[in-house]
């Protein structure tokens, strides 16, 4: 099972703001290139406290919350990796959210904890990189409330978008939704008119650089293990609030005192939410007992054959051992029990939250078992759903087996 993850990103060293110009552009010399001091209008957005008002608090505020839950995630683990991505069991257990267990299971408590989850700390580390490059700009940028405002907003759109595009079988995790909106947020307050020239230019090409990767794969299907939902629902809610003051008022300061309170009330709400994970967490971590471990996992097809029958015995409801066990028949030229264990794989897949990549790869193996047996019509309505869906490598297999028209 794929968990979908967000950002893959490298490290930029904090630093204060005087220097932070030069280290961020050595990491990406064509986004970070503000030589000069902010712009006097930055500084009148924030009045007598400039000094105070500079310091982006929030966002590293943001940051070491992120870092403090994800050590909390790795302690309470039942498993973690080899390339110390956390179980996906865990993940469930924790707070991850999916279509199944939001809408089906009616846990929509998962919403308010699954932005601030990450799979792995590769995860964490990209997500905290790219939120203090475009925290640091928007916060001073647009002022603390509308920083809150936008990054609360963003992360349940975000969620909204990512059960609504994901459809069921997959889980989520992680805070891009919600920095994906604050780096709409940043794109769209960089056309202030009173900013100079090089300002604007320097804003929009750190939005750009955070966000066309983060949005230009929703044009081609948005397939993968990233949340490409989840970032282009939080940038539409980032980019509909930042433009919002220019169209009411034209300046972030007209916000009232009290929406800064939105991030104390999105904290408060998200306590709320870890309140109904803790009463799930042992009869999840139970349930994840039957299912083969993250760490345990074959790393080669050969693997997956050899180590087969020993998974049937062990986890008889992991859908991922009877794919692995239709692997060996086939290697063993044994096409019978093959299909056989493929039906089961596609059948335990089905009733199961993560089971969504399983069973189609599952139903990818099973059209060119018929197609090998000579089924070919079959083979093609088997086939059908694995090649409408534009899954990658599935799809590229049974193109070549002539089953994708």
């Amino acid at each position: 099972m794929a968990t979908n993850t967000f950002g893959r990103r490298g490290v930029v060293a904090p630093a204060s703001r005087a220097s932070f110009q030069s280290a961020a552009a050595s990491a990406s010399p064509a986004v970070m290139r503000d030589d000069d001091e902010p712009s006097s209008h930055e500084g009148s957005i924030f009045g007598d406290n400039k000094l105070l008002a500079d310091i982006p608090f929030l966002t590293l505020g943001l940051i070491f919350g992120l870092m403090v839950i994800f050590a909390l995630q790795r302690s309470l683990a039942v498993d973690i990796a080899r390339d110390g991505s956390l179980d996906v069991r865990s993940l469930i257990a924790q707070g991850a959210s999916g279509y199944d267990l939001v809408v089906g299971r009616n846990e929509w408590w998962r919403i308010g904890l699954a932005p601030l989850l990450h799979g792995s700390q590769w995860h964490l580390i990209g997500n905290c990189v790219a939120l203090f490059i475009v925290g640091v700009r928007v916060e001073s940028l647009i002022g603390r409330g509308w920083f809150s405002l936008i990054f609360v907003a963003s992360a349940v759109a975000g969620e909204a978008a990512s059960l609504l595009g994901n459809g069921s079988g997959t889980v989520g995790v992680g805070a891009s939704g919600a920095i994906t909106g604050l780096i709409a947020a940043l794109f769209v307050a960089s056309f202030e008119p009173e900013a100079d020239a090089e300002t604007t230019i320097s804003r929009l090409k750190t939005s750009l650089f955070f966000g066309i990767p983060a949005l230009l794969p929703l044009a081609f299907g948005a397939s993968g293990n990233v949340n490409y939902y989840a970032h282009g629902g939080g940038a539409l809610a980032g980019a509909a609030l930042a433009i919002t003051p220019w169209l009411a008022f034209w300046s972030y300061d007209s916000l009232p005192r009290s929406a800064g309170l939105v991030l104390l009330g999105g904290l408060v709400g998200s306590l709320v939410c870890a309140g109904f994970a803790a009463a799930h967490y042992r009869s999840y971590m139970a349930d994840a007992g039957q299912y083969i471990r993250a760490s345990e996992m074959p790393t080669s097809t050969r693997e997956m054959a050899s180590r087969s029958s020993d998974f049937v015995n062990r986890y008889p409801k992991d859908a991922r051992a009877h794919l692995f066990r239709a692997i060996y028949f086939i290697e063993q030229n044994n096409p019978g029990p093959a299909e056989t264990e493929v039906q089961t794989a596609m059948s335990l897949a089905a009733s199961d939250v993560t089971g969504g990549p399983v069973r189609a790869a599952a139903q990818a193996l099973l059209a060119n078992l018929l197609l090998a047996r000579g089924r070919t019509s079959e083979a093609k309505a088997m086939a059908a759903e694995v090649c409408r869906a534009k899954l990658g490598d599935l799809r590229r297999m049974l193109e070549k087996s002539k089953l994708c028209s």
